[in-house]
C-alpha cells in the first residue's frame, strides 16, 4: 500500500532537479501520515479491544504499523509506504467501510481475550498456537470446555496452571468485522504546503 506524490510543472519553470524536493515531499508525507496514525482515527475500538489493550488507541498497539511506513523519493516522484499486510484491513483502497477476517486454516479464529493473552504473546510468540504451544511445554492445562450441562463445547479456550483457575485466554469467533479506519491520506494542508514549496523552488 502506497501514495505517490507527482510533480506537474505546467505553469512552473522546473529546476535543474527534482530530486531534493521530492525528498522533501516523501519526508512530508511520511510525516503527515505517522500523525495520522497518532491521531486515534475513529470508530473506537470494541470494548473487548479496549480491554485487552488496556487503552483507547486505535491503530496502535505494538507500533508495527507505524514503523513499517517508509518514505523514498526520485526525481520525478515521492513514495510513502507500507507492506504490512492489515494496513489494507484498516485503509481498504476499494473505499469499503469495513473487511470481515474469517479463519484460513482453522475453524476459528482465536481472538485474545484479556490483557493477561497479551502478557503469554509477549512471552510466548505472537500467535495463539505460540501461546498455547509454550503454555503446554510448561505444564499448563489448555482445554476447550463443554457448555454447562451439555456436550457441546463452548467458544473458549481456558489455561489453568496446576493449583490455579481457569482463565479464558481465547475466544472463538467464526469472523470478525473490522471497521475501516483510514490513515493512508495527505491533509489538505499538507497538500497545500507541497505545492507552495514546489512553486518557490521552481520560481524563478
Amino acid at each position: 500500500m502506497k501514495i505517490q506524490v507527482t510533480l506537474q510543472y505546467d505553469n512552473l519553470k522546473p529546476a535543474d532537479s527534482l530530486a531534493p524536493l521530492m525528498k522533501e515531499f516523501s519526508l512530508m508525507g511520511l510525516s503527515a501520515i505517522q500523525k495520522n496514525i497518532e491521531s486515534n482515527v475513529k470508530p473506537e475500538n470494541a470494548p473487548l479491544t479496549k480491554s485487552v489493550k488496556q487503552g483507547d488507541n486505535t491503530l496502535r498497539d505494538y507500533g508495527k504499523l507505524r514503523a513499517s511506513l517508509t518514505a523514498r523519493h526520485s526525481e520525478s516522484e515521492a513514495v510513502i509506504g507500507t507492506k504490512v499486510p492489515y494496513a489494507r484491513t484498516h485503509n481498504p483502497e476499494n473505499g469499503e467501510k469495513e473487511t470481515v477476517i474469517r479463519p484460513k486454516n482453522a475453524q476459528y479464529l482465536c481472538i485474545p481475550a484479556s490483557p493477561y493473552t497479551r502478557t503469554l504473546f509477549r512471552r510466548y510468540g505472537f500467535s495463539p498456537r505460540n501461546v498455547i504451544d509454550g503454555l503446554k511445554k510448561n505444564g499448563v492445562s489448555v482445554y476447550r470446555p463443554y457448555r454447562k450441562g451439555t456436550s457441546t463445547r463452548a467458544n473458549v479456550i481456558l489455561a489453568k496452571e496446576k493449583d490455579g483457575q481457569p482463565k479464558v485466554i481465547f475466544i472463538l469467533k467464526k469472523q470478525i468485522t473490522i471497521p475501516a479506519r483510514p490513515f493512508m491520506f495527505l491533509p489538505d494542508r499538507v497538500i497545500k504546503a507541497m505545492e507552495k514549496r514546489a512553486e518557490d523552488y521552481c520560481a524563478v
